[in-house]
C-alpha cells in the first residue's frame, strides 16, 4: 500500500486544482511536499485515502526517463508487465493477478484509466506516457470509482493540464545502448479570459539494443530467400501529441477537452523474443511440422540463452505478397495508430458537484510476427481495430452534515475487429487459392456495458468515517469467428467458411465497505471489504477447425472478493512517512488461457479459485538535502480447486494424469496449492537521493539511486518447470545539474545498470517439441519463445523551461 515513498523528493506534488471538491470534512489541507491522489475520485492527501495505492509523480518518472508502462514495473513491487505478440499484446500482473496475453477476447484484470477514460484491452501498454502529472497504481479489486470493474488492479494516469500562467519546456536526450534519440516538450497558458490551452508532444527514434544474429540471407526449406529483419532488434519510432483546452464557461462550470494521437512503428513484439530451449537443451529443437521424423535443421545463429542475442528474419517476399493479409514486404513489424478525445464537464454548487466524462477511443494495429526465428517461419499477421465510446455521469454531495453521497451512471459501447492470417507450414503455393497461408480468420465482437454506482459516507465522529457502496453492472457482448479459404493442403484441418457466433449477457453487483479511523491529522488506520467483477465472453483467438465449437470458446465471469487493512503515519514533523497494509482476496473462476503448440490451438478456461494474501509496506525519510526511501511486498498466491491443461511434453509421471482425451492420453494436471505464473513471493525497492548547491547563483547537483529486487517466478501459464525467471535485482541511478530556478537541466540517467534481461512471458514454439503429453513417455518439452524487455539504458538528457 502507498509505496509513494519509493521516489526522489520530486515524487511529492503541490496540490492540483480539485476536479470535484471533496465532501469529506476530515480531509486536511495539503501542505508542501504531500502527494495528492484521486483514488476515490476526489482530490485528497495520500495519507487520507483508504486504498492500497502506489503513487508515482510525474517528476519521479522523469527522473529515470520512464515513459513506458513496462519500465514502470520495477518501480512497483509485485508488478510484472511486458509486451506480447498475440491476443491483447500485453502481459500485466499485480500481486500475481492478471490476464493472459493470448486471448483477444479477454478484458484485462489490470486495466487502465487515462484522464478518466477507461481502457481495458491491454495494447495501451505500448503507448508512451509523457507530460504526466501522476500515475496511481491501485491494487486489488476496483469496482466502485472508475467506470468498468477491474478485478486485479487499475493504473490511473493523469496528464498535466494548463494553468493561468504561461509556461513551456523542452527536453532532448540520447540513449546510448539502443541509439535512441528523443524529444519531448509542452507549451501552456491562457488564450483569453477563462480559456487555457496546453500542447504536449513526444518524438523518439531507436535503433534497438538487442543483437540480431540472423544471417543476412538464409535459404529456407523451400529454397526461398529470407533476410535479416534488421541489424538490431527492439527498434522503433514514435510520434505522439496531446492538446488540452479548458474553458471556464461560468464561475461554477468548467469544460476540459483532451485529445491526442499516437503513431508508433517498430519491429513488433516478437522483435524482443529470446529462445529458451526445452528441458535444458543447449541447441534448438529441429522442427518436424509434418511428423515425418525428419526435422528441419535449426539455425546455426540461434542459441538457447537469454542474452540479448537472437535470430529474426523476414519471410520470403513471394510468400508475403501471395494473399497474405497485413504481411507487407515480409519484414516483421508492428504499426499502432491510436487516438482519443475526452470531454470533462464539471458543475459545482452548494449542494452537489456534477461531473460528466464523455470519451472516444480508437486504436488500429497491424503487425507481422515470427515466433520461431530464422530456420522455421512460424509467422502470423494481425489486424486489431478497436473503437470505444463511453459516458460517465457522477454526482458528489456537499452537505454540511455528517453524511454525504456519491452516485452516478456509466455506459460504454465498443466494437473490435481482430483478423489473423498464419503461415506455419513451408509448402509450395496453393494452385487454387494462390497463397502459402495455412489458415485465415476474421474475428471480433461488439458489446456494451452499463452500470450504476453509489457510495454513502458517514462521519460517525471527528475521527471515524464509514463508507459503503456498490456498483451494479450489466455486460453484453456478441462475438464471432469466421474462417476464410487458405492453402488447399490444409483445407481439411483448417477449412474455410466455418463460422461461430456467441451471445453473452451477464449482470453483477459488487459491494464495498470501508472504515477509516484518523486519531490525528497525520495518522490513519483503515479496513475495507471489496468485491470485483470482470465479464465473461467468447475466445475470439480460438483456432477454427471442424472440431471447434461455441462451447469450447466460452468463458465465464471472473469475480474477486476479500479485504485489506492498512495503517499510515507521517512523523517527525513531516520528515518521515510510514505505510503498511495486509490483504486477503479470493479470485473466483479466474479467466485463463493456454497455447497448444501441437494443434496450434488456444485453450480457454476458468481456473477455480486463486487466493492472494500478503503484506506490503514503504517508508520515505527526508533528512534535509538527503532522503531515504524503501518499499517491500510479500505476496503468497496459490490456486485452489483448479484442474487445467498440461504443458506440452508433460508425461504421466510428471503430473499429467487427469482427464483422458479421445486418444487415451491425459490432457490435464492438478494446479491445487501451486503458485500461479508471474507471482513473485517477495519484491522490494530501496533508494536514496542527495541534493546540494554548486554555486551561489543557484546551480545545484542532484544525485539519486534505487535498487529493486524481485524473487523468482514462473512465466508460463502451464507452469512448466523449466520456465522460471530467477530472482534478480536492477539498479537505477541519475545525476543532474540544475540551473537557477531549474530553468536548465543536464542529466545522466542509468536504468537497469545491472542489465538484467527479465522474461515477462513465454509460449511454446510450434513443432519444436511438446510431444508425449499425457502418456508414459518419453516426453519432449518444446522450445519457448520468451518475451524480454527492459534492457540496460544510459541516457544523456538536456532540458529547459521558461
Amino acid at each position: 500500500m502507498a509505496a509513494a515513498g519509493m521516489a526522489v523528493p520530486a515524487f511529492a506534488q503541490t496540490p492540483a486544482a480539485a476536479s470535484a471538491p471533496t465532501a469529506d470534512p476530515s480531509n486536511a489541507t495539503p501542505t508542501e511536499g504531500e502527494i495528492i491522489v484521486t483514488a476515490r475520485r476526489r482530490d485528497e492527501r495520500l495519507i487520507d485515502a483508504p486504498v492500497a495505492i502506489t503513487a508515482l509523480g510525474g517528476a519521479a518518472l522523469d527522473n529515470y526517463a520512464v515513459t513506458e508502462f513496462s519500465d514502470m514495473a520495477s518501480l512497483v513491487p509485485t508488478m510484472v508487465a511486458g509486451k506480447a505478440a498475440s491476443g491483447s499484446s500485453a502481459s500485466i500482473f499485480l500481486r500475481g493477478v492478471g490476464s493472459t496475453a493470448l486471448s483477444a477476447g479477454f478484458d484485462q484484470s489490470v486495466s487502465f484509466v487515462v484522464d478518466g477514460m477507461p481502457m481495458s484491452r491491454g495494447r495501451e501498454i505500448s503507448l508512451s506516457q509523457y507530460d504526466v502529472q501522476r500515475i496511481e497504481v491501485l491494487k486489488g479489486p476496483q469496482a466502485l470509482f472508475f467506470g468498468k470493474n477491474a478485478t486485479g488492479g487499475l493504473i490511473s494516469v493523469t496528464t498535466n493540464s494548463p494553468k493561468d500562467i504561461f509556461e513551456a519546456g523542452f527536453k532532448a536526450g540520447y540513449g546510448f545502448e539502443a541509439q535512441e534519440k528523443y524529444g519531448e516538450g509542452y507549451i501552456s497558458g491562457p488564450l483569453a479570459e477563462g480559456l487555457r490551452a496546453r500542447l504536449a508532444f513526444r518524438i523518439s527514434d531507436s535503433e534497438g539494443a538487442f543483437t540480431n544474429t540472423a544471417a543476412e540471407t538464409y535459404i529456407d526449406p523451400l529454397g526461398m530467400e529470407r533476410h535479416r529483419n534488421s541489424k538490431y532488434r527492439g527498434y522503433g519510432t514514435t510520434y505522439s501529441g496531446r492538446l488540452t483546452l479548458e474553458w471556464d464557461a461560468a464561475p461554477n462550470l468548467t469544460f476540459q477537452l483532451k485529445t491526442g494521437y499516437t503513431d508508433q512503428k517498430d519491429g513488433g513484439p516478437t522483435d524482443i523474443l529470446e529462445r529458451i530451449c526445452g528441458g535444458g537443451r543447449t541447441t534448438p529443437f529441429s522442427p518436424d511440422p509434418f511428423g515425418a521424423g525428419v526435422g528441419i535443421p535449426p539455425s546455426p545463429n540461434a542459441d538457447c540463452t537469454v542474452n540479448g542475442r537472437s535470430d529474426s528474419a523476414t519471410i520470403p517476399l513471394a510468400v508475403a505478397e501471395a494473399n497474405y493479409r497485413y504481411a507487407g514486404d515480409g519484414r516483421m513489424y508492428s504499426r499502432l495508430k491510436s487516438g482519443f478525445g475526452i470531454l470533462t464537464a464539471t458543475l459545482t454548487s452548494n449542494v452537489f458537484d456534477v461531473t460528466s466524462i464523455t470519451s472516444y477511443y480508437r486504436f488500429k494495429q497491424t503487425d507481422l510476427n515470427n515466433v520461431s526465428g530464422e530456420a522455421y517461419p512460424a509467422t502470423f499477421s494481425q489486424l486489431a481495430d478497436y473503437r470505444q465510446t463511453s459516458e460517465e455521469l457522477r454526482f458528489q454531495s456537499k452537505w454540511g452534515g455528517p453524511v454525504n453521497l456519491l452516485f452516478g451512471l456509466f455506459a460504454s459501447s465498443n466494437k473490435f475487429i481482430f483478423n489473423t492470417d498464419a503461415y506455419i507450414f513451408p509448402v509450395p503455393i496453393s494452385p487454387v487459392t494462390d497463397t502459402y497461408v495455412t489458415f485465415k480468420r476474421d474475428n471480433g465482437f461488439s458489446g456494451s456495458s452499463m452500470s450504476a454506482f453509489g457510495e454513502v459516507t458517514a462521519n460517525l465522529s471527528d475521527s471515524i468515517e464509514l463508507a459503503g457502496g456498490a456498483r451494479w453492472s450489466y455486460e453484453s457482448r456478441d462475438s464471432y469467428q469466421a474462417s476464410l479459404p487458405a492453402h488447399l493442403a490444409f483445407a481439411a484441418a483448417f477449412p474455410g467458411d466455418l463460422r461461430l457466433d456467441d451471445r453473452y449477457r451477464e449482470s453483477d453487483v459488487s459491494p464495498q465497505v470501508t472504515l477509516r479511523y484518523k486519531p490525528s491529522r497525520d495518522l490513519t488506520f483503515y479496513a475495507a471489504y471489496k468485491e470485483g467483477f470482470k465479464s465473461g465472453g467468447f475466445n475470439i483467438s480460438q483456432t477454427l477447425t471442424p472440431a471447434a465449437t461455441v462451447a469450447a470458446g466460452q468463458f465465464g465471469a471472473e469475480r474477486a472478493r476479500g479485504g485489506e487493512v492498512g495503517a499510515r503515519a507521517i512523523l517527525l514533523g513531516g520528515a518521515l512517512s510510514l505505510n503498511a497494509t495486509a490483504y486477503y482476496y479470493d479470485y473466483l473462476d479466474l479467466q485463463v488461457q493456454n497455447f497448444d503448440p501441437v494443434t496450434i490451438g488456444q485453450v480457454v478456461a476458468n481456473a477455480g479459485t486463486l487466493r492472494v494474501k500478503g503484506v506490503e509496506g514503504d517508508f520515505n525519510w527526508r533528512l534535509g538535502s538527503f532522503s531515504l526511501r524503501g518499499a517491500a511486498a510479500y505476496n503468497n498466491a496459490s490456486y485452489k480447486d483448479y484442474i487445467g491443461q498440461c504443458y506440452g511434453g508433460q508425461t504421466i509421471s510428471a503430473g499429467c494424469n487427469l482427464l483422458a482425451g479421445p486418444s487415451g492420453a491425459f490432457t490435464s494436471q492438478n494446479y491445487d496449492g501451486r503458485t500461479p505464473p508471474k507471482a513473485p513471493r517477495f519484491a522490494g525497492r530501496f533508494g536514496a537521493s542527495y541534493e546540494a548547491p554548486l554555486t551561489d547563483s543557484g546551480w545545484t547537483l542532484q544525485l539519486s539511486s534505487d535498487v529493486s529486487y524481485t524473487s523468482k517466478y514462473n512465466f508460463t501459464d502451464t507452469l512448466r518447470p523449466d520456465a522460471v525467471q530467477k530472482a534478480y535485482a536492477k539498479l537505477d541511478a541519475a545525476l543532474r545539474i540544475n540551473g537557477p530556478g531549474d530553468r536548465w537541466t543536464i542529466g545522466l540517467i542509468g536504468r537497469n545498470l545491472t542489465n538484467k534481461l527479465v522474461v515477462t512471458a513465454a509460449n511454446d514454439i510450434p513443432f519444436a517439441g511438446g510431444t508425449g503429453t499425457g502418456t508414459a513417455g518419453p516426453g519432449v518439452l518444446a522450445d519457448m519463445s520468451a518475451f524480454v524487455d527492459n534492457h540496460r539504458e544510459i541516457y544523456l538528457e538536456v532540458g529547459f523551461k521558461f
